[in-house]
């Protein structure tokens, strides 16, 4: 972190050494007191999870993320501001959740398939309704939190943050549905509720597996947010943050409460159709601009 500061103060191309130094020097951290707690946790009883804490896999994750994009956009690949980036930043997130989630879950043991919430050996109709039920459920929500976030942003003066490029194109709109409707809430919810509400649910039970699980998943996605750097925006950006925290939290409790009750498959389900509701919103938006 320390290193983080330095290289905000310097200028290139010493601040980018600097930044990639620190983002090394964080990776290890994490992977190292992750590593750790995977031999310490060996003589857990079985009922118990025995792979490291959430927070530290996703802190290992967010760093490798990092890592990649900053790669990426050295060699030129674009990850922002367009359809196509937004498919690729959409590809490095879905990568590193699966990432994270197979050397921390399933390659230590701590997890297994059956223990996500994946149906195996079930017919289709289970499968299709654990999608059904999931899909359902989460487009309830996703028109609740839409008019509970049109109340919040009406009462703090401020509007949503823009985490999705504004589809100008039809490929635009078919690179936006890939990532926010398939990857992303795939790979959100394998880390979310297959890795982490796993985890607490055997430590802590279901209630406190829930709780938790919902303010990290909130909160987690107030690290969308980005303002400029000039007077006033700091508030704005904190007025955002709540408005988005309020939004997440109760998403965050279905999804998590629809992986206890029905597993992976209906979570996942439900994940996609609410980000799928919400880029329809944006491409309609599109269409009737005067609207």
């Amino acid at each position: 972190m320390a290193t983080f500061f330095v290289a905000a103060q310097a200028t290139p191309p010493v601040s980018g050494v600097l930044l990639m130094a620190a983002l090394l020097l964080l990776m290890f951290g994490f992977a190292s007191a992750a590593g750790y707690q995977v031999v310490a946790r060996r003589q857990r009883p079985a009922h118990l999870f025995r792979g490291p804490s959430p927070l530290l896999v996703f802190g290992f994750e967010l760093i490798v993320v990092n890592i990649a994009s900053v790669l990426l956009a050295i060699v030129g690949v674009p990850i922002s501001d367009s359809g196509p980036a937004f498919m690729v930043a959409s590809v490095v997130l879905f990568a590193g959740y699966l990432f994270v989630v197979w050397l921390f879950g399933f390659r230590t043991g701590a997890l297994d398939l059956r223990g996500i919430g994946l149906p195996l050996g079930a017919g289709a109709g289970r499968w299709l309704a654990d999608i059904g039920v999931g899909a359902a459920t989460m487009l309830a929500v996703a028109v609740l939190a839409g008019l509970w976030g049109a109340l919040i942003a009406l009462l703090l003066g401020t509007t949503a943050p823009e985490v999705v490029p504004i589809p100008t194109t039809g490929l635009d709109i078919v690179f936006v549905v890939l990532g926010a409707c398939i990857l992303i809430p795939i790979g959100e919810e394998l880390f979310f509720r297959g890795y982490t509400v796993t985890a607490w649910l055997r430590d802590l039970g279901e209630r406190s597996a829930l709780i938790r699980s919902t303010i990290f998943f909130a909160a987690i996605h107030i690290l969308n947010i980005t303002v400029d750097p000039n007077a006033g925006s700091a508030i704005d950006g904190a007025k955002q943050a709540l408005l988005e925290f309020l939004v997440i939290a109760p998403v965050g409790f279905a999804l998590g409460w629809l992986f206890i009750r029905r597993g992976l498959v209906a979570a996942i389900a439900g994940h996609a159709a609410f980000n799928t509701f919400g880029v329809l919103i944006l491409v309609l938006a599109q269409l009737a601009p005067s609207q």
